[in-house]
């Protein structure tokens, strides 16, 4: 178990690290835009708010508050997995290294592999002719490994349970 212990602490600074580069990249990238639209601030406050809750669920996790920061984790990597662009708008999102099989349906059917390290873009009134469909790999592989870690800890608590 110290070895699943040892992962999941991992997983809390990945986390975190993610969490505060996103947040550092978007202040540098925001003072240009500072006299955008509505629909542009409200995006910076979710980004950042997504962020921040990253941090918080590595802290978490960091604590030991094994649970409760799995339950957090699951959901920043859930609403990572899928990005796309469709009927003029875009979600884009990802917090620590994205590997992405990415699905373009637009004039033709085009396949292809797209990686980095945090990315965010919500926007409206895109290209309406852009259709993308984006599946994070690396989202997927960390979901898979913290449904596990979950298990084996709601199992080790049951045991501890049963004993008393």
């Amino acid at each position: 178990m110290k070895k699943i212990y040892n992962r999941i602490e991992y997983l809390g600074y990945y986390q975190i690290v993610g969490g505060i580069i996103g947040i550092l990249i978007m202040t540098f990238n925001i003072y240009d835009k500072l006299n955008s639209n509505g629909f542009f601030l409200f995006s910076m406050f979710l980004f950042f708010g997504l962020c921040a809750f990253s941090i918080y669920s590595g802290i978490l996790l960091i604590q030991k508050k094994y649970l409760k920061g799995l339950n957090c984790s699951i959901f920043i990597q859930a609403i990572q997995i899928l990005s796309f662009a469709i009927l003029g708008y875009i979600f884009n999102y990802a917090i620590g290294f994205y590997i992405r099989l990415t699905v373009e349906l637009t004039n033709d059917t085009i396949v292809g592999f797209d990686f980095g390290f945090v990315n965010w873009n919500l926007s409206r009134n895109a290209n309406q002719d852009l259709i993308e469909i984006n599946f994070n790999i690396i989202a997927i592989i960390l979901l898979g490994f913290i449904f596990k870690f979950k298990e084996k800890i709601t199992n080790e608590l049951s045991k501890i349970k049963e004993n008393e």
